[in-house]
């Protein structure tokens, strides 16, 4: 084995290591929370009022960067956000119009457009708007 096919290998395998780490990071930062001892929880109804909100929620992608209800990412969680933020302004922060353009990064700004004009923007909007 030469120096060079030594030198191939561990820039292989180091790269390798560093996305299976990172897989690993990404995988335990989204775990659901752990039940709490003796915790007594209500049964779910079947369907909620908040499903077609939370399906939209998860196909528009949002879930990679926030979190909402304990779910996603939890570097920005959206709880809460329905009662500090009223309707048109909520609006412009999830699909980055208006003045809160300027403040997302134009990468994510531009994802964020993207389904400005979904069908289910407005479930997306409603279920935002119920999380107090």
């Amino acid at each position: 084995m030469t120096r060079q096919s030594r030198a191939r290998w561990l820039a292989f395998a180091t790269a390798l290591l560093v996305v299976l780490l990172a897989a690993l990071f990404a995988w335990l930062r989204n775990l659901p929370p752990a039940p709490r001892a003796g915790a007594v929880t209500a049964p779910k109804a079947s369907v909620s009022r908040d499903e077609p909100g939370r399906a939209a929620f998860v196909r528009a992608g949002c879930s990679g960067c926030h979190s909402a209800e304990g779910r996603g990412n939890p570097a920005h969680p959206l709880d809460g956000v329905g009662a500090r933020l009223d309707r048109d302004t909520l609006r412009d922060a999830a699909f980055a119009l208006g003045g809160s353009a300027g403040r997302i990064p134009p990468a994510v700004a531009q994802r964020k457009r993207a389904h400005a004009n979904d069908a289910d923007a407005d479930a997306l909007l409603d279920y935002l708007q119920q999380l107090k």
